[in-house]
């Protein structure tokens, strides 16, 4: 289906505002980037929509249920004045929409809402024939996504960062990890040590993990280089979430950790073919 019988099929939306994408890729993309908002848990907040950052060519999709982050970028056609914007589809809409991608044809048209440039919960998206609303204002309005700029942080406004490889980093989280998993903990030490809590400090040109087993702290240095810092910065995370991103990944493959202003915010882990992933920090006070 073309541009022109999509733009025919619709009548109640601004024919001239509308972004075009593939079908098969928008839909494959949406539906893997929704997985990160549809796992609800007792212990962090689910944010249950997808974000997505109009560029000038492609659309950003990200979600994140604040451990961890999934992005992606598809390729669109993109009329010049919504360039800029960004707006929310509800993860559960997503899921659904996204079962089955072919029966929407070659393109879909994407046309999300806005007043005065801001997004105002209305989406339609348009193929094979057929108009499908994500109509989530009343979600927006009570859960929003107070949180998008501290979850969903952009590369450049790091403000601390350094290199490391996979073998560096990685075999430090696995001996902290056997640590907090040691037997014949004391009975105060296993009620805290279930958030495996683990400080990173980096400081001057040193980058060291920080544990404490109620006897003592321990201190792990991490061979790094291109250390970005002003004076020292501290994050607390938990040590298995960085474990589980990490394990997979070459053993020289190099990685570039990112924190963005404050202690709050997560820090991002980018991989040398594009990849990023990101784990959110805990507070401890």
């Amino acid at each position: 289906m073309n541009t022109q019988t999509l733009l025919n099929n619709v009548a109640t939306i601004n024919k001239d505002n509308g972004i075009f994408v593939n079908a098969k890729e928008f839909l494959k993309e949406l539906r893997q980037v929704a997985t990160a908002v549809a796992k609800p848990s007792d212990h962090r907040p689910n944010l249950t929509f997808v974000h997505v950052r109009i560029t000038e060519n492609n659309l950003i999709l990200e979600a994140t249920d604040s451990h961890v982050l999934e992005r992606a970028n598809v390729a669109a056609s993109i009329p010049d004045e919504l360039v800029g914007k960004e707006f929310l589809i509800d993860g559960k809409f997503a899921k659904n929409l996204s079962k089955t991608p072919t029966k929407y044809g070659k393109t879909l048209g994407v046309y999300p809402q806005f007043n005065d440039g801001k997004y105002k919960g209305i989406i339609s998206i348009v193929g094979g024939g057929e108009e499908f609303i994500d109509d989530s204002r009343e979600n927006i309005s009570v859960f929003g996504y107070p949180d998008l700029v501290r979850v969903t942080p952009y590369l450049n406004d790091a403000t601390v960062k350094f290199d490391v490889q996979q073998k560096e980093i990685f075999p430090v989280l696995k001996e902290i990890v056997k640590i907090v998993n040691k037997p014949g903990l004391t009975k105060e030490f296993k009620e805290v040590k279930k958030t495996e809590v683990v400080a990173l400090l980096v400081k001057d040109n040193v980058v060291k993990l920080k544990y404490s087993n109620w006897e003592k702290d321990l201190e792990f240095p991490i061979a790094v280089t291109n250390i970005v810092v002003n004076d020292e910065f501290e994050i607390n995370f938990n040590v298995k979430k960085l474990k589980q991103r990490l394990q997979y990944l070459s053993s020289r493959e190099n990685l570039t950790f990112r924190f963005y202003q404050n202690a709050y915010r997560p820090f991002t882990i980018s991989r040398e073919n594009g990849g990023l992933g990101l784990v959110c920090p805990i507070r401890v006070y």
